[in-house]
């Protein structure tokens, strides 16, 4: 079961028995011989002591008794070791399971997202009876968000630039459902090269929007900058009512970020609470 050519296994168990084989029947063998003589001097008398029974192998063809013997006594080691080894991995393949299992349905909640979509229908209605021709481009974004959500997101890594206009017609959609809240988009830096894991960045756009318990308007200004495979993400909110400090309190978004870039990732929250940082290091292609 361990990780290695069936071939190989076999070649190191006949190596191993052949040294165990003539490592018994030498060293082994003359070790017992001498512990033995040397106890009988201590417990026996002259005439009492006995010679020592050895195995010796230059007695015995190779397909005698005591070859057979430790054949049989090794073949229980090795079906023992088998056995471990199976039991071992596969426990690590059922933990592995459960927890693509897992990590598969939280993606699953990431790309459906329902009140984006209720949100949303419901001011296109409201568009569509005020003035049908503005209902246009809202749905031209939503039909973008969609094909991302729906054909894009489905892959392990995508291009920074895809998650970036993603997030653009995203955040569009958004400031259009509520009045009341605006996301304010910069990008600086080379990134064309690089790849990150679909719809992360939304997570902390679905978090701050949900934030539905603080009033008046909010303003947020979102800042990615790029360095090498390195990607900065600063997040303002308003100085004078706004603490978006509890954003990387939210459990789903720590475990989602540890599965994705363990080790690989840096958070600050500012001392106001007000704004917040993640530095992360992205997979390049």
């Amino acid at each position: 079961m361990r990780q290695k050519p069936l071939l190989i296994q076999i070649l190191v168990n006949i190596f191993f028995y052949v040294i165990y084989s003539y490592g018994w029947f030498g060293p082994v063998q003359d070790a017992i011989g001498y512990i033995y003589n040397n106890l009988q001097e201590l417990t026996r008398s002259v005439e009492d002591r006995q010679e020592a029974y050895l195995d010796r192998g230059y007695e015995y063809s190779y397909l005698n008794y005591q070859l057979l013997k430790h054949a049989f006594r090794l073949s229980w080691f090795y079906l023992a070791a088998y056995f471990y080894n199976y039991r071992r991995e596969e426990k690590k393949r059922l933990e592995l399971a459960v927890a693509n299992r897992e990590l598969q349905l939280k993606m699953l909640k990431w790309h459906l997202n329902p009140s984006f979509y209720f949100k949303t229908i419901n001011h296109l209605r409201q568009v569509a009876n005020d003035k049908p021709v503005n209902a246009t481009g809202p749905i031209l974004q939503l039909a973008k968000v969609m094909e991302y959500v729906i054909y894009e997101a489905k892959e392990k890594l995508i291009d920074v630039k895809k998650e970036i206009q993603f997030l653009y017609n995203y955040t569009q959609l958004i400031n259009q459902q509520d009045s009341n809240i605006v996301f304010e988009i910069e990008v600086a830096g080379e990134q064309e090269l690089l790849k990150i894991s679909p719809l992360l960045l939304a997570g902390f756009i679905d978090k701050i929007a949900g934030e539905n318990n603080i009033s008046g308007k909010r303003v947020y200004k979102i800042g990615l900058q790029f360095t090498g495979n390195e990607m900065l993400l600063e997040i303002h909110g308003n100085p004078e009512n706004e603490n978006i400090s509890s954003v990387m309190q939210d459990e789903d978004l720590n475990r989602r970020l540890t599965e994705l870039y363990p080790g690989r990732f840096l958070v600050s929250n500012s001392t106001e609470g007000t704004s917040f940082k993640l530095i992360l290091i992205l997979d390049e292609e």
